[in-house]
């Protein structure tokens, strides 16, 4: 257990190194930014459409790196998360 709260409106997120498995994969363009997975494990008290343990994907240079009991984490706004994966099939270890 983490032992971080965010304040406002930032989530904690720990990323995900992507696979292609046949779910949803958003290809960067030479004008975008690489798309990335992260998965949710703490959320501010003004978060409102993530959840902890929610899989996000968030853009390339979103939030701030940090490094909570040896281990680098990134915490970001809600506002720069591009959208939550509702699929089941999705499994983090």
């Amino acid at each position: 257990m983490i032992n971080f709260k965010p304040l406002g409106s930032r989530v904690l997120v720990e990323d995900i190194p992507e696979k292609n498995d046949g779910l949803i994969k958003i290809a960067p363009t030479s004008k975008e930014k690489p798309t990335l997975m992260a998965i949710v494990l703490s959320i501010g008290r003004d978060v409102k459409y993530v959840a902890v343990d929610d899989v996000i994907y968030r853009g390339e240079w979103a939030g701030l790196m940090v490094c909570i009991d040896n281990k680098m984490y990134r915490v970001m706004q809600e506002s720069d998360i591009l959208g939550k994966v509702e699929d089941a099939r999705v499994r983090v270890n």
